[in-house]
Parts: structure tokens; C-alpha cells; sequence
């Protein structure tokens, strides 16, 4: 089955604004756990916040230009966006756990939530 013309363009600006936002999250807890030497699990948490904060805003207005509802979106962006995050920690354990580089499973988990969260956002939170 084709993929629509529409729902490419939703794909694309997600990707664009994900890629800011992902840009965002992931220096707040570069900073955080690299200079602050802050734990990476509350580094994690601290930069999923901030991205998801960004990524709302920017799809609500820019990309799924969706004005009404705002309360229930925006929950309902927040709680998928809190799913990631779960998402993202386990990830983070799980390659902690291995020994590998909190900075590159993070990177890695970033590609992983982002898919999960687009569905959702799509089905769920920026519905007609």
C-alpha cells in the first residue's frame, strides 16, 4: 500500500522537528551528565522533559496544525512523550548494564522512541 503525499509531509516535519527537539534532550544531557556530572538516569529524564515540552509546541503549530483541544493533546502528548521516556531509561539500563557508553545507547534509544512516539502521536494525540 502507497503512502500518502499527506502523510509523508507529517512524517518529514516530525522528523525535522524530532530532530531539533532530539537535538535539544540529547545536549541538556550531554551537558548535564558530561560537565554537571549528574547521574545519566536523571540527566536522561531532565533532557526527555525538555525535548518533549519543544516537540509538542512545534507539532501542535507547525506540523499537525492543530489549535483545538489543546489540554487533551497536550496530555496526551506528555503521556506518550513519558512512555518514551520509559522506553528510553530501560534502554539506558540495559546498555549501562552491558558496559556500553551512556552517550551512544542514548543516541541509539533516540531512533527507537522516536518511531514508537510518532505512531502514537499520530493515532492518538493529533487525531482530527
Amino acid at each position: 500500500m502507497p503512502i500518502s503525499k499527506d502523510l509523508m509531509r507529517l512524517i518529514f516535519f516530525y522528523g525535522i522537528i524530532g530532530g531539533f527537539s532530539v537535538f535539544l534532550d540529547f545536549a541538556v544531557f550531554s551537558f548535564l551528565f558530561s560537565v554537571l556530572a549528574i547521574n545519566q538516569f536523571i540527566a536522561n529524564a531532565i533532557g526527555v522533559h525538555v525535548g518533549i515540552v519543544i516537540s509538542f509546541l512545534l507539532n501542535r503549530k507547525c506540523n499537525f496544525k492543530k489549535e483545538d483541544r489543546v489540554v487533551f493533546r497536550s496530555l496526551s502528548f506528555y503521556c506518550i512523550g513519558l512512555i518514551g521516556l520509559g522506553i528510553s531509561q530501560l534502554i539506558l539500563w540495559i546498555g549501562t548494564y552491558m558496559h556500553d557508553s551512556p552517550l551512544l545507547i542514548k543516541f541509539i534509544s533516540i531512533f527507537i522512541v522516536a518511531a514508537f512516539q510518532f505512531t502514537l502521536n499520530k493515532i492518538i494525540t493529533f487525531n482530527k
